[in-house]
């Protein structure tokens, strides 16, 4: 009868998990902090402004803090103008 060797396959599927649970925390690091408003308070005033013609409380909402959606799409074109 043949005798196989677990233990060197058991060590590389361990590191293959390590790995990827590495991978997926950084993606989750990474989602959190595109997800946050990261806009200073000249920017949300110029987006207030931009907002201004279309009534005083869509303007007023411009100086909150944006919902996850939209900060993630803004961080994402700020990110391809900086790579352009």
């Amino acid at each position: 009868m043949a005798t196989t060797n677990s233990t060197s396959s058991g060590g590389n599927n361990a590191a293959v998990v390590i790995l990827a649970v590495i991978v997926v925390a950084l993606l989750v690091v990474g989602a959190v902090y595109m997800m946050q408003d990261h806009r200073t308070g000249g920017e949300r005033l110029g987006d207030a402004v931009q907002t201004l013609p279309k009534g005083l409380n869509k303007a007023a909402k411009k100086l909150d803090d944006q919902a996850p959606a939209q900060n993630v799409q803004r961080n994402l074109d700020d990110a391809a103008k900086k790579v352009q």
